[in-house]
């Protein structure tokens, strides 16, 4: 071979590594060689085809290491330049000529081009812009992508309007169909195009809210952020559960249903007496598994039964031809999914959704639904109130606040000033006298300073470590402000059960419930008649009220009936000669002068071959068919129009097939303009329904609900115009969820919490705090304001811990913390050596696949350990032996795979005691009955967050080689799991996985080093009765054998009440015996020896079973004879009465025969 061919041929391979990604172009040499490879290569056009279709070829060009990533302009610039290619290259894709390759490599090359610095990109705009719509119209997502983003260039290209970019110049706007520069312009639920992009949606950091140059831009950045990020957290989510349900996933199972073969039949309105908005009804080919062989009444206990089974209100997404489509809310109607072919109606929303939606089901050839397992409702309130938001209430401390800084003050007048400068002028003073409450409340100083600067600032911040009383302060906050002033509070809770523990902390305090309403569903018997629903009102509509009603009804019903005819009319339409020629008059004229039949000037019909009459649309119908003119061949506006009659076969199919398509947009277009002027006419109407609950609202001093609520009701809660914010376990909740319950009438914030406990839950790891990009979406305002240096005041005595579990938060967490005086001196754990019990073991976790842990730093399975829990449930049982009933304990562990293994092996038990822990004992000694234990019986509770309770057991559940402890690294898990027992803590874990762990282990080895004491190789028990009797049970199995029943091995050996025996318990903690029924078999004989049996508890009976037995059988001997008898003396009477009668009879024939002689 040659030396130039030999040459040749490595540039070749260099080449084809480098696109392939397997050579990375690392010095000047490597990048000379790859430039002479693309210069000599045989085929250009090819070798620029190959280099745009490869990712990496794209990559290589883009590199600063080939002359600072000019390379690839000077090649698209000479593309360009050579007009003949360009222009034709253009032709063919307008003429729809080009493959999917094809289109994507003139799509990707002309974005390509806008990019260059504008000089040089604004010849191309023109052409853009021309193809902009064929681009977002393909078929093919690729396409449509970059086209998004060739629109999105044209837009900034065209305006003279500047976008702020993020710091590393990425712009909003322009990857898909549904990114815009402007946020509110964003549609929250995704679109198909959008969970397809496998581009990055455009995300600030949250330092970028920190940076001075954004500072004049700053409100509209800040709520631009905070929308991005929480629907990117929502849209995570949904993206895996589709990318489970499209495509095999390993491990994962799609856990909604799926319906297959759907076809759209029609549109549901409600009724004249209840519209409802537009929604779609798509039919399926046969009934659901789940109903096969049901009647139609099983058919609807069964969705009652199973409300999961296609969830009211759930999220589903529409898959046409492998595509997804749209994502509707399903609207459960049961008397519909039980028809042979059931019909699911959908709910759905947005212009683009909708149309795209209506377009491509006209031509779907196969469409199916998948239910998406997505909590949309718990996110869309609060997207749709960041919409909303023009303006941040109280943004000069929550944004604009700078270190040095004092926080805002509030215009005090009237009582409160009067009151709260008391409070100040005179420290240890009894609050409850001022309140009017029936017992003495003083506060201590750190207490006070909580006190006075929630009263007197317009956004405080009170710190409440565990146990602190946090919520008191709260409640004491909330009882100021309603009597000594007439402002409005509305308390917010992220979760509903934290809400009732604050309304009933607010009854505590003798604020009366006729002045708290409740917003939401769930209560708990003291908060119900709080509920909102519950309300008595005198609420009543007026009569101008009624007229504006009525016309909202007699405007929905004509609405109603355009939108019924629009919708039957998409459903039969279809494109004929007619309504081509109607478009064609008004879009293409030079087409429909050419298709004009000529009239006939004498008044002759004209025919064509085989003598068929000739119509209007004969010479349409010839193009159509890629046939000449026929017999109109020498007609002038066929001879004027030799261009479009010459047009190959295929050129004619692509301009029918656009023609089509834009014929059905049309129709679509005009139809979602009915469905939009209909819909809004329906919520209008619901919205002044709503007025009551406005009007209820405005009525009440405190209104309370969830954040998620809040963001539900904005409307009415606005209108009742809140003057104080109090939210509660503000370090938990989102910042977006805080913001949101922010009316424009708000003047004051009260944020307390505790930012070293948990953080606000997320689904996508990738925006947290812990992943360390920078997005902090986890970190709540709460923490984001004491980390930037905003004034706080921190609670400093806690009254949960004994001294033995607070001194561990201390140590690892607040230096400052102090036990009150009642934490001290508690009596010892019964039954064990220690109060604080660290269980240290080796043996493996394992994984639990299918379960995913979204909080463990986005792991797609949770982790369990079957030793811990068979361990714990052990040391449950242990413990109720000693007295502890489930009222008094519970377990925690962080991951979701353990507490499904709990929950598990908890059912699969059949020991009494777990079984039953609370009565267990005492149905032993008799102080229980059965039945009366099922009425009191109490489970044992579980949970992965923290659960306040007297004695917790708590399981780490990591234990493995490789020292991964997941979200073990944060301290705040820490601090949780130390921090939620009252009067005793035992834990089990494997200390060498956590104090080797490369991210926390600093963390870990803090903590060990601090309860080395307290670290045991098993569980520590003692036996009360007998203390010298110590052990340590490192297995299940040695709790059977050294403490069966709560004690020692030794017998009990007490005298039970009989007198007789003693009791047959190994060593245990009943110490009262008196009224233990003895169990002990008592045998004796009756007057008749035969032998009995008791157990020595039950009262002695009289009766011998036996001798009952034998005296039954003997009477049942004799009445037997005595049946007997009674039949032979029947039968022979019988017997008798029938031969008298034969014999008189004899008698009879004989005188008659005398007689008759």
């Amino acid at each position: 071979m040659a030396a130039n061919d030999q040459r040749s041929a490595r540039l070749n391979r260099l080449l084809d590594s480098v696109l392939k990604g397997k050579t990375a172009l690392e010095t000047p040499t490597q990048c000379k060689q790859f430039i002479e490879a693309i210069s000599i290569y045989p085929d250009p056009p090819r070798c620029v085809e190959n280099i745009i279709s490869s990712q990496h070829g794209i990559t290589t060009l883009r590199s600063r290491t080939i002359s600072g990533g000019q390379f690839l302009t000077l090649i698209l610039n000479a593309v360009a330049e050579s007009s003949a290619f360009w222009t034709a290259f253009a032709s063919a894709f307008k003429e729809r000529k080009l493959t999917e390759a094809g289109q994507k490599c003139f799509a990707w090359t002309l974005l390509q081009l806008l990019q260059i610095p504008s000089e040089t990109a604004s010849p191309y705009l023109s052409l853009a812009k021309e193809v902009e719509p064929l681009l977002i119209g393909s078929h093919y997502i690729d396409v449509r992508n970059l086209g998004q983003k060739i629109k999105h260039m044209v837009s900034i290209s065209s305006s003279s309007s500047s976008v702020k970019a993020a710091e590393d110049g990425i712009m909003p706007g322009g990857r898909h169909d549904n990114d815009f520069v402007d946020f509110r312009e964003i549609a929250i639920l995704p679109t198909a195009d959008e969970l397809a992009s496998r581009e990055k949606p455009f995300l600030r950091t949250s330092s970028a809210l920190e940076d001075p140059k954004t500072e004049e831009m700053r409100e509209l950045l800040y709520l631009d952020n905070q929308y991005r990020l929480l629907r990117e957290d929502m849209i995570h989510e949904m993206r895996e559960e589709l990318q489970i349900a499209l495509g095999p996933s390993r491990g994962k199972k799609h856990r909604g249903f799926v319906v297959d073969n759907l076809r759209l039949v029609n549109c549901d309105l409600g009724t004249p007496a209840h519209r409802n908005k537009w929604s779609l009804i798509l039919e399926a080919e046969r009934e659901f598994p789940q109903f096969y062989k049901m009647k139609p009444q099983k058919q609807k206990d069964y969705l009652k039964d199973h409300p999961r089974f296609l969830k009211h209100l759930s999220l589903t997404c529409l898959i046409s031809d492998g595509e997804a489509l749209a994502f509707p809310t399903l609207r459960r109607e049961e008397d519909l999914l039980i028809r042979a072919k059931p019909q699911i109606m959908l709910e759905l929303d947005g212009e683009m959704a909708i149309q795209k939606l209506l377009l491509r089901l006209k031509s779907a050839t196969h469409v199916k639904l998948i239910q998406i397992d997505v909590a949309v409702f718990a996110y869309e309130p609060i997207l749709n109130a960041l919409k909303s938001m023009r303006v941040l209430p109280l943004s000069a401390e929550l944004l604009f606040w700078k270190e040095g800084m004092s926080p805002g003050r509030l215009a005090l007048s009237g009582t409160l000033k009067t009151v709260v400068e008391r409070v100040q002028s005179s420290s240890g003073i009894d609050v409850g006298k001022l309140l009017s409450l029936n017992k003495a409340i003083i506060l201590d100083p750190a207490q006070e300073r909580s006190l006075i600067s929630g009263l007197t600032q317009s956004v405080s911040i009170i710190q409440g470590p565990p146990g602190t009383g946090k919520s008191f302060i709260g409640a004491l906050l909330a009882k100021f402000i309603y009597d000594f002033s007439d402002l409005k509070i509305l308390v917010v809770c992220y979760t509903n059960h934290a809400l009732d523990q604050f309304l009933e902390d607010l009854l505590n305090v003798s604020i009366p419930s006729k002045s708290m309403v409740r917003i939401g569903g769930k209560s708990t018997p003291r908060t119900e008649p709080m509920l909102l629903q519950n309300q008595k009102s005198d609420f009543r509509f007026t009569r101008g009220d009624h007229a504006i009603i009525d016309v909202f009804k007699s405007e929905i019903e004509t609405r109603a009936n355009s939108l019924t005819y629009a919708f039957n009319q998409y459903l039969r339409s279809s494109t004929g000669d007619a309504e081509l020629m109607s478009y064609l008059e008004f879009e293409e004229e030079g087409f429909y002068n050419a298709f004009q039949v000529p009239r006939s000037d004498d008044g002759m019909m004209m025919v064509g071959k085989k003598g068929r009459a000739v119509d209007e649309f004969y010479l349409i119908n010839q193009w159509r068919q890629n046939f000449n003119p026929g017999i109109f061949r020498d007609a002038p506006n066929v001879r004027n129009a030799q261009e479009i009659w010459s047009m190959s076969n295929d050129s004619r199919h692509a301009l029918i097939n656009q023609w089509v398509e834009k014929l059905n947009k049309e129709h679509v277009e005009g139809l979602y303009e009915t469905v939009s002027k209909y819909n809004k006419i329906v919520e209008a109407l619901a919205r002044k329904f709503q007025e009551r609950d406005g009007y209820v609202l405005k009525s009440r001093r405190i209104i309370g609900c969830t954040t998620t609520a809040a963001a539900k009701y904005t409307h009415s809660i606005h209108e009742a115009a809140p003057d104080v914010i109090l939210v509660e376990e503000a370090g938990e909740i989102l910042e977006s969820h805080v913001i949101t319950a922010l009316g424009r009438a708000a003047k004051q914030l009260i944020l307390i919490g505790d930012h070293k406990q948990l953080r606000p839950k997320v689904n996508n790891f990738e925006l947290t705090v812990e992943k360390g990009e920078g997005y902090d979406l986890n970190r709540s305002l709460f923490e984001r304001l004491v980390l930037k240096g905003y004034p706080h005041d921190t609670l400093i005595s806690q009254h949960r811990m004994r001294p033995e579990i607070s001194s561990m938060v201390r140590h690892l967490t607040y230096p400052d913390l102090e036990d009150a005086p009642k934490t001290k001196g508690r009596p010892d754990l019964r039954g064990v050596q220690d109060n604080v019990i660290f269980i240290n073991h080796d043996q493996p976790e394992d994984e639990l696949v299918g379960v995913a842990d979204m909080r463990d730093m986005g792991s797609k399975s949770s982790k369990q350990n079957l030793y811990e829990a068979r361990m714990v449930l052990k040391i449950v049982k242990y413990m109720a032996q000693q007295g502890y009933g489930t009222d008094k304990m519970v377990v925690l562990t962080p991951y979701l795979g353990q507490l499904r293994k709990l929950q598990d092996e908890l059912r699969a038990e059949t020991d009494p005691v777990l079984n039953d822990l609370d009565s267990y004992d005492l149905i032993r000694a008799g102080l229980l009955t059965q039945g009366a234990a099922k009425t009191a019986k109490r489970k044992l509770r579980l949970a992965t967050i923290g659960r306040r309770e007297r004695y917790c057991h708590s399981l780490l559940t990591r234990s493995n080689t490789s020292n991964d402890i997941g979200f073990m690294i944060a301290p705040e898990r820490l601090n949780v799991l130390l921090s939620r027992a009252r009067n005793g803590l035992i834990m089990i874990g494997n200390s060498n996985t956590f104090t080797k762990s490369k991210r926390g282990g600093t963390l870990w080895q803090k903590f060990f080093a601090h309860i080395k004491s307290h670290v045991y190789d098993g569980f520590p028990a003692k036996c009360e009765q007998h203390p010298q009797r110590k052990v340590l049970l490192s297995s299940e199995v040695q709790f059977e054998q050294h403490c069966p029943d709560g004690g020692c091995s030794e017998p009990c050996g007490t005298t039970l009440s009989c007198g007789l025996h003693k009791c047959p318990s190994k060593c245990h903690q009943l110490y009262d015996h008196s009224k233990m029924q003895c169990q002990e078999i008592v045998n004796m004989t009756c007057p008749k020896g035969h032998d009995r049996s008791k157990k020595c508890f039950q009262p002695f009976l009289p009766d011998c079973k036996k001798c009952d037995r034998e005296a039954k059988a003997a009477e049942a001997k004799r009445q037997k004879e005595f049946e007997r008898q009674k039949k032979r003396e029947e039968e022979e009477a019988e017997h008798l009465r029938k031969k008298k009668e034969i014999e008189d009879k004899i008698t009879e024939q004989q005188q008659l025969r005398r007689d008759m002689q």
